[in-house]
């Protein structure tokens, strides 16, 4: 992809050439055919199907993946009655997916302001901004400061054009159009009672948004029933529970990858490693806009009595540990919790994240219902990739199993300790003096080998500061080290033997 007329007759060639054997080209379009065999079957289905209900459950869809950022006040939901306002163009014209391949047919669009107006009556509009251009801001402004003077509460939807995010090209930047911005000001200082509803496929920087927002709604790209979803939220047909896949930053400079992203001279280095998201916020204690998990909603909730059960063995692959906790509707509506498994490797040899997401539960409760909620996590939850070893790994120890709403709020904690093998890379020549000192197999084979000699430094606990990091290859060739390249050999072999 994309089809190149050129393909059939460049392959021809090379087979003629004796540059591509005919048995590779055979393979690969025995491969092709029997996908295509496979998936025969389809042309047969009946492909009808009821498009209310589709389109049913895509507003539900989007109306469950709404994160509430912020309510100050109780502001959401609106009463029915609420005398509001509705600005932003973005209400009157929807973005709702995303650009280029993600671009799909929709069976219908609603329309934000249309859908509000359903629920509220007819409210009143002005677009307070233009998406494609800036051209007419001031006065699309001016429109709006009218507006909210006029009404009680204002819904103001913002986001990011389709040319700020889509296929093909990197953002460089995290801000929201400044007309944007300057029509939120100017709105918020007519009437403090903002709800601004967001609508973009990916995070934007929000230091200029929440100062200006009693009530912050974070809508995504909800697809062809958005409109109808984000209604829905305003005015509490659906009680928001939807939780953060992504970390909220105060700034583009505290991504972990700022620093080697995009890269030049065509090279990329992914120097992040494993620290992406909140893994590399956490690990460097970085303050954020919002955490990882984060979400609100209209009611709250209690969790406690947390327990771990952990069974099986690790050397096995068996380990296994079930989390229990019970969670409690404290408030007076439905509605549904997203309970968050994190797991905390309290020392490891390998570089780590502070804690990772392992698992986690959604529960839907009425007023006063509590509901006790397991999650099971399997060894995969403990484990780590060694690199030296080439597998999955769990290294004996402590592990700290932490149960909260979101990654910054986690109230519940319990330690356990798991039973492993060792965890350590063979010991070679290369090995370093401290990764031989660690072994306790290795340890003796060092000491039995340097008594034999003049001079032993791995007694002097300085020298062993200064030389530990080095090779034990290299330090075999010190003059003044008893062990010698045939000591050292002779220790790798019964090292090597003794497993």
């Amino acid at each position: 992809m994309p089809p190149v007329a050129e393909s059939p007759a460049e392959v021809v060639a090379a087979v003629e050439a004796g540059e591509l054997d005919e048995s590779v080209l055979d393979d690969r379009v025995r491969a092709v055919l029997e996908l295509v065999a496979r998936g025969m079957h389809v042309l047969e289905l009946d492909e009808s199907y009821d498009e209310a209900a589709h389109h049913a459950l895509a507003r539900r869809a989007a109306g469950e993946s709404a994160v509430l950022l912020k309510n100050d006040g109780g502001l959401l939901p609106l009463s029915r009655d609420a005398k509001i306002g509705v600005v932003g163009e973005f209400a009157r014209t929807p973005r709702f997916q995303g650009a280029g391949s993600s671009q799909v047919n929709p069976t219908k669009v609603e329309v934000a302001l249309d859908e509000i107006r359903a629920v509220f009556g007819d409210v009143p509009f002005a677009a307070g901004y233009g998406i494609d251009s800036d051209d007419g801001d001031d006065a699309l402004r001016e429109e709006a400061v009218r507006l909210a003077g006029e009404v009680d509460t204002v819904v103001m939807l913002l986001g990011l054009p389709g040319k700020d995010e889509s296929e093909g090209f990197d953002r460089t930047h995290l801000e929201l159009p400044a007309g944007q911005i300057a029509a939120l000001q100017a709105v918020a200082a007519a009437n403090p009672n903002v709800v601004v509803v967001l609508v973009n496929g990916s995070t934007v920087r929000l230091g200029d948004v929440t100062p200006h927002a009693a009530a912050l709604l974070e809508a995504w790209l909800g697809g062809q029933a958005a409109g109808g979803a984000i209604a829905d939220v305003l005015a509490g047909v659906v009680n928001p529970s939807g939780r953060l896949a992504e970390t909220m930053p105060v700034r583009v400079q505290d991504n972990s990858s700022y620093l080697n992203f995009p890269g030049d001279s065509q090279q990329v280095v992914y120097g992040e490693g494993l620290y992406i998201g909140y893994r590399g916020y956490d690990k460097g204690d970085l303050d954020v806009a919002f955490p990882f998990g984060f979400g609100l909603s209209y009611t709250t909730f209690e969790t406690g009595d947390l327990a771990v059960d952990v069974t099986g063995e690790a050397e096995q692959g068996t380990l296994r540990a079930q989390v229990s906790v019970t969670v409690t509707n404290t408030g007076d509506v439905a509605g549904a919790e997203v309970v968050q498994v994190y797991v905390r490797d309290v020392e490891s040899s390998a570089h780590r994240p502070v804690r990772e997401l392992k698992g986690f539960a959604k529960v839907t409760l009425e007023p006063g219902e509590s509901q006790r909620v397991s999650i099971d996590l399997d060894q995969r939850a403990f484990s780590f990739w060694s690199v030296l070893l080439d597998r999955w790994v769990v290294e004996a120890g402590a592990f700290d199993i932490e149960v909260g709403r979101h990654s910054r709020d986690l109230l519940l904690s319990q330690r356990v300790e798991v039973s492993a093998p060792p965890v350590a890379a063979p010991l070679t020549e290369l090995s370093t003096l401290h990764e031989w000192m660690a072994d306790e197999k290795g340890r003796a084979l060092i000491a039995k080998a340097v008594a034999e000699g003049a001079n032993d430094p791995t007694r002097d606990p300085e020298m062993v500061a200064v030389i530990g990091t080095m090779p034990m290859k290299t330090l075999a060739s010190f003059s003044g080290f008893s062990l010698d390249r045939a000591a050292l050999a002779k220790a790798v072999a019964e090292r090597t033997a003794a497993g």
